[in-house]
């Protein structure tokens, strides 16, 4: 069901967005490489000729940061809503505009990163910020040019390796409260033709006490490793070729199915490793507007948990795909197509309780890609993207962009776009786990998404920016995970037969200048079907953070507020008592980091987290992490 004041608020601020223009004046396609986007277009395109909004978080603004997880700085983002169950390397799940948990394509150095053995959820505590050079947030559907599960947008991460950083060195170690301990370290170099990088990195905390009775706290450790290589073998042939090797262990507490239903501290761990890895090439001849690329990916990611002592499960999920692109430049068009073949491979560990739940499930897809773009009478800008996706297990299935970008002054660009997005269902939903309590469903649909959008960008002065978009989408087919039968005792899964309405409102306002950053950015998002809010979906989100140096030399500091608003979620009493919706309050958290430049090599800084020592809960019956302090030192060569 539409929501009417939600109708009427879009329609009066795009027709305020109409009136604040004046004539226009033609920007041709950008030059300089750093303004061009890898997430959003394929083309030559920069992210102010893009017909959607994207969030970029760089090096500096990561590094001063202090953060030691891209959950804190993803937080309160316009349009994210986080949900943690407990401290430091909990499961945390990421919704953006309303979505689901596996609606957001995490894209890490170019390799597609979600786990395919967890329903191609992302599990962000996992990502840590150490050696992480880039973060891109491009919201909106974007399955044309990713394919399956870019629904809500695309979330880019590019490490140091990933963005070939040169010739430099630099380790860091930190300490703090909660038993946290971490260090990193980076080099690279160039020798002739060919550059390399590589990274190391370390986790390790105590925790905290993720139940909210008891007093054992969870513990998490972290081991991140990677690397990459670059040869540009003649002017016109470059290859390439990157890895990124991920092991942890997070503790977890169970369930109290007998008596409250809420975690009860226990002796729980889950283990994982994961595999990240690319090799590419690319072709490049002089004085032909055309190139190409080859690039072959793999990810891998395996867990097994272990509950008192005793083995409780796991999944692997891997990913081979290859994609050959070619790119164009007749006239004023630019285009961009290509193949890409996947295939994707599940296997499911368990112990025989209550029927096998052990298989090995795969499938593959054949797609056909292509992207264009061209200006029109010297002022718009049309971008078309489409994709045509053959796979073994479902029927064919087409998405696409269709997006216009009109620069009208030198200060206002206004933009909008129309798009579709599939997303297939998880191996899971299709063959089940145990057999007497939850069986597949091997004719489920892939879920489809129709959305449009509009809005606009603002260059008020050199160091302020603004960005504002407004939003609906409506989700067909989706899948409910958990459709009890009462009579059998059994659940499967189904596709619904309602849709699901998602929409809302964005704004973003950045200054930037010399050595201060300032961002702010507030969003409404309003999730239904049948007219009942979804859960763990925050309407209301704000955040103001602030990058400045300090009135002493060689400090500065970083500071971020970030609000989330009131949302429900399901909490499970004992049977045979019924599911009660429970409604979570809103929370502001504050992070601070001061940090001290030493000298040229030396820098020392204090990030606390929590700094108020906010209580809130994410999940409901999952306490969140509590004030934490970290003193760390960083050497660069």
């Amino acid at each position: 069901m539409k929501n009417p004041l939600f109708t009427t608020t879009a329609l009066s601020a795009a027709f305020a967005l109409s009136g604040i223009v004046s004539p226009a004046f033609s920007q041709p396609f950008p030059t300089d490489a750093e303004t061009l986007t890898v997430t959003g277009s394929r083309l030559a395109l920069g992210r102010s000729e893009l017909a959607a909004v994207s969030t970029v978080i760089d090096q500096r603004e990561i590094e001063r940061s202090g953060a030691l997880q891209i959950t804190d700085l993803l937080r309160a983002l316009p349009g994210v809503t986080i949900a943690q169950s407990g401290s430091t390397g909990a499961l945390t799940e990421i919704r953006l505009r309303g979505s689901e948990t596996n609606h957001l394509l995490v894209v890490i150095d170019g390799v597609i990163a979600n786990d395919i053995g967890q329903g191609s959820t992302i599990d962000l505590a996992h990502l840590n910020t150490a050696n992480i050079a880039r973060i891109e947030l491009l919201r909106g559907a974007q399955s044309a040019l990713w394919g399956s599960g870019a629904v809500a947008g695309v979330l880019n991460i590019t490490t140091t390796a990933g963005a070939g950083q040169k010739d430099a060195v630099q380790a860091e170690v930190g300490i703090g409260t909660q038993g946290t301990t971490s260090a990193s370290a980076s080099a690279s170099g160039t020798q002739g033709k060919v550059s390399f990088n590589a990274y190391a990195n370390w986790l390790n905390t105590n925790g905290d006490n993720i139940a909210l009775t008891g007093g054992e706290d969870d513990g998490y450790r972290n081991i991140a490793t990677g690397g990459a290589l670059r040869w540009q073998a003649s002017p016109q042939h470059r290859f390439s070729a990157n890895l990124r090797l991920v092991d942890y262990a997070s503790d977890f507490d169970a369930i109290d199915s007998i008596e409250t239903g809420l975690p009860v501290d226990a002796d729980n761990v889950t283990d994982g490793k994961q595999i990240n890895a690319l090799i590419g090439w690319d072709f490049t001849p002089q004085d032909v507007a055309y190139s190409s690329s080859v690039t072959g990916s793999y990810r891998k990611d395996k867990n097994d948990s272990v509950a008192s002592g005793r083995f409780a499960g796991g999944t692997t999920g891997e990913r081979f795909q290859l994609t050959w692109l070619n790119r164009y430049d007749i006239g004023d068009w630019q285009l961009a197509g290509g193949l890409e073949y996947l295939t994707r491979q599940f296997s499911q560990r368990g112990l025989v309780d209550f029927g096998d739940p052990n298989q090995s499930q795969q499938d593959h897809t054949v797609s056909v890609f292509g992207e264009t773009a061209t200006e029109l009478a010297d002022t718009l800008l049309l971008s078309l993207s489409a994709r045509f996706d053959d796979n073994s297990e479902f029927d064919d299935a087409v998405s696409y962009r269709a997006g216009l970008n009109w620069p009208v002054t030198d200060q206002y660009t206004v933009f909008t776009s129309v798009s579709r997005a599939v997303k297939t269902p998880s191996f899971t939903e299709r063959f089940g786990y145990y057999p007497q309590t939850f069986t597949g469903n091997p004719d489920l649909q892939p879920e489809t998404s129709q959305q449009w959008e509009a809005g606009a960008r603002a260059t008020f002065t050199s160091a302020l920016q603004g960005q504002l978009s407004i939003f609906s989408t409506q989700l067909e087919d989706e899948i409910n995970g958990y459709v009890y039968n009462p009579e059998t005792f059994i659940t499967t899964a189904e596709n619904k037969d309602t849709d699901s309405d998602r929409e809302g409102i964005e704004a973003e306002l950045t200054y930037q200048q010399d050595d201060i950053t300032v961002r702010t950015g507030y969003s409404y998002v309003n999730s239904e079907e049948d007219g009942v809010d979804e859960l763990r979906r925050a309407n209301h989100q704000a955040s103001v953070s602030v990058l400045a140096p300090l009135p002493i030399d060689n400090m500065s500091f970083y500071a971020k507020a970030a609000y989330t608003g009131s949302r429900d979620d399901i909490y499970y009493p004992p049977y045979p008592q019924p599911a009660q919706r429970v409604a979570l309050s809103a929370y502001t958290l504050v992070d601070l980091s001061v940090s001290y430049q030493a000298t040229s090599q030396w820098s020392a800084a204090l990030r606390i987290d929590n700094l108020l020592d906010e209580e809130y809960q994410d999940i409901v019956g999952f306490s969140a992490r509590e004030r934490r302090a970290v003193l760390s030192v960083t050497w660069q060569g």
